[in-house]
């Protein structure tokens, strides 16, 4: 009992076995109704859809191939310029010297003893069947090669005779299609002229493909990777006399993204070399079909939470979906959408019955729609594409973006896997510290840790690693003593490290973006901000600054691009450009001593005196008292006194010439904030006039 129990047991997993494989792919065939209605004969294209194995349903999107003819060698039969050599749907007429009405899309076994036996989808089930798979008819009218009297134009039993091209075109790429023909080779035979035999056969001349036989009859046969022949005519001593030597069978192209196949169709002559290929006013045809199968397969993936990325040049994870994720079919090179499934909760997703061919995959939270161009890729809020791959073990396609490139569909595929993850939160910081000095913050002044968190890798901090996304707009950052660039990636992070120059005049706050870097090595979309700020303001920003005597008047003018709590400014004048004494001031003209525009500032002072280089010269003077003993202060002072009271008078005995015409002055502006504090601009030298 127990050896039955297992043996049921080993046949019922057989059989599941069995059904899966068989439910894994599929033959895409020629069935009724999916090719052209009417009869020949004709050259006029025509156009056949794939069906889904022996149902009666066209695959969707639609799969189809287009059968045209060119390069027609005889351009008349018999005469008849009406008809070339080789056409669609013509058949032997025995009236006349047009061939007979033959419809174009026909069963394979239409027509001389087709058996299922001789035709192969190589393994892909369901099988052909010669009853209901249908096939393209096509006829080389062996008339083309007599004249119109019906004397040969060609000698009888010659081979290799061209009669045109026949192309079949697919409406989007395709992989390794399959061919099948029948009724290769045509005889006819009178009570004078013995039996005349001949054969058509086909030479592949698309480059970058072979093709392989597959199955079919004993004359059937592929010589080389190129030719598709029946043996009896190609033999020295053959004669096609008989249904038994009419070659049938299957060929497969091989190849990847094929478009279209050009064939180029032959006669040949069989040895037994009758007396005329056809005669007068009747036509005699070797009448052969051509149909096409294809294989379809299932593709299916997974889309993982990949927590570490490709740091591990895998792409592997837990199962999900992120909370709504499409997978998306694409043919890259229509750039059309073939199928869209919807990725399961567990991160699962699965194409049915598709044609082989060359795809891509993406994942989307979009919207995709059969035969429309596909959609951007969109991943929930959060998240980011970390790498695909087409396999379960290491290495990725190289571009992280949600789409899978190179699918190369020719067997059924499992893991076509996307690895995705949620990206870091980056905190806004702030901290507060005293004005700074010489518009600088030193390193060490900055202590604020900065913080965030990763759904995958927990709580960040300080030793994590940061990208500063963005540098301040009033100074320059630095870090560790180097000068910070935009995009920086700065590892085991610590803000003590942190130092700034050049703070604009005028701030009150500084600022630069950050973003953390998790495990995957991804940033945070939207990164933090990290403010300094400082108590009060630094003072006003200048603009340019100028300073030039005019007919004994100094003119002064300057600009500021920045105020904030400004009250006044003081203009300052020096001899030496190291002592400076105020001549006069300007009241900001910002409202509320705030602005963030530029303003302009003007002064004029008539200098027809010395009286303020006067005391310039009492203040220097007396700074250097502090130099000599009490004795000589004594002197130097009534010296001071004596000189300050001399100096005016001279000055005005000569007014235009209080300044030497060879000495420089210099000018520099003073702001003096509402709170008293006070900032320096850069000073500039004048030219007295002559």
């Amino acid at each position: 009992m127990r050896k039955v129990f297992l043996s049921q047991m080993v046949l019922s997993l057989a059989m599941v076995i069995a059904s899966n494989c068989a439910l894994a792919q599929t033959s895409l065939k020629f069935r009724n109704g999916g090719g052209p209605s009417g009869s020949g004969p004709n050259t006029a294209s025509k156009v056949v859809a794939f069906n889904y194995g022996n149902t009666a349903n066209a695959y969707n999107p639609a799969l189809n191939v287009t059968y045209s003819l060119s390069n027609q060698q005889y351009s008349s039969i018999e005469g008849n310029s009406n008809i070339p050599g080789l056409v669609f749907g013509g058949n032997g007429n025995s009236n006349a010297n047009t061939p007979a009405a033959q419809t174009f899309y026909n069963r394979l076994n239409a027509f001389g003893l087709a058996t299922n036996a001789s035709f192969s989808t190589n393994g892909v089930p369901p099988g052909i069947d010669v009853a209901n798979d249908y096939a393209v008819a096509l006829a080389a009218i062996a008339d083309a090669l007599i004249n119109a009297n019906g004397s040969n134009r060609v000698a009888m039993g010659t081979k290799n005779i061209r009669f045109a091209d026949l192309t079949l075109t697919f409406n989007r790429p395709v992989n390794n299609p399959i061919l099948h023909l029948e009724n290769m080779g045509g005889w006819w035979s009178t009570s004078n002229n013995g039996v005349t035999g001949y054969s058509v056969w086909l030479r592949l001349l698309s480059a970058g493909y072979t093709l392989s036989r597959l199955s079919g009859n004993t004359p059937f046969v592929v010589p080389n990777n190129t030719d598709i022949k029946n043996a009896v005519a190609a033999s020295a001593n053959g004669a096609i006399d008989n249904n038994d030597e009419i070659g049938q069978g299957s060929v497969q192209v091989n190849g990847n993204g094929i478009t279209s196949l050009v064939f180029r169709v032959f006669l040949d002559g069989d040895a037994n070399n009758g007396a005329r290929w056809s005669t007068t006013n009747t036509v005699q045809t070797d009448l052969f079909t051509v149909g096409v199968s294809m294989a379809a397969y299932n593709v299916s993936g997974n889309v993982l939470n990949d927590a570490n990325g490709l740091t591990d040049n895998t792409v592997n994870g837990t199962g999900t979906n992120a909370g709504g994720l499409n997978a998306v079919l694409i043919d890259p090179v229509t750039n059309v959408v073939i199928a869209t499934v919807p990725v399961n909760p567990d991160g699962t997703y699965s194409f049915s019955n598709i044609a082989s061919g060359n795809y891509s995959i993406q994942i989307t939270t979009a919207s995709a729609t059969v035969n429309a161009p596909p959609p951007a890729v969109e991943l929930p809020d959060g998240w980011v594409a970390t790498g695909e791959h087409l396999g379960s073990g290491a290495g990725s396609d190289g571009t992280p973006d949600g789409i899978l490139t190179g699918v190369t569909l020719n067997s059924n595929l499992s893991d076509a896997n996307f690895g995705i993850e949620r990206t870091p939160v980056s905190d806004d910081k702030e901290q507060t510290i005293p004005l700074p000095e010489n518009n600088s913050i030193p390193q060490g002044a900055i202590t604020a840790a900065v913080s965030g968190s990763d759904a995958e890798d927990g709580t960040l901090g300080n030793s994590n690693t940061i990208v500063i996304t963005s540098l301040p707009a009033n100074g320059t950052l630095y870090y560790n003593g180097n000068p910070v660039t935009a995009g920086q990636t700065i590892t085991d992070f610590d803000p003590s490290l942190l130092s700034f120059t050049d703070l604009q005049d005028g701030t009150d706050q500084t600022s630069f973006g950050y973003s953390f870097v998790d495990a995957a090595g991804k940033q945070s979309q939207t990164p933090g901000t990290y403010t300094v700020k400082w108590e009060g303001f630094l003072p006003v920003t200048f603009g340019p600054i100028t300073a030039k005597f005019t007919d004994g008047v100094l003119v002064v003018d300057w600009s500021t691009l920045m105020e904030n709590n400004n009250d006044h400014f003081e203009i300052e004048l020096s001899k030496d450009a190291v002592h400076f004494t105020a001549i006069g001031s300007v009241a900001s003209k910002a409202v509320n001593g705030i602005s963030g525009n530029e303003l302009q500032y003007h002064f004029t002072k008539p200098v027809n005196s010395l009286q303020e280089l006067a005391g310039l010269f009492v203040l220097a003077a007396g700074l250097l008292l502090g130099c000599f003993n009490s004795r000589t202060k004594v002197l130097l002072t009534i010296l001071l006194i004596t000189g300050a009271g001399i100096l005016p008078v001279s000055c005005n005995k000569k007014e235009t010439q209080a300044i030497d015409h060879n000495s420089r002055v210099y000018v520099r502006i003073v702001q003096i904030d509402k709170d008293g504090k006070s900032a320096v601009s850069k000073t500039v030298t004048v030219t007295p006039e002559p």
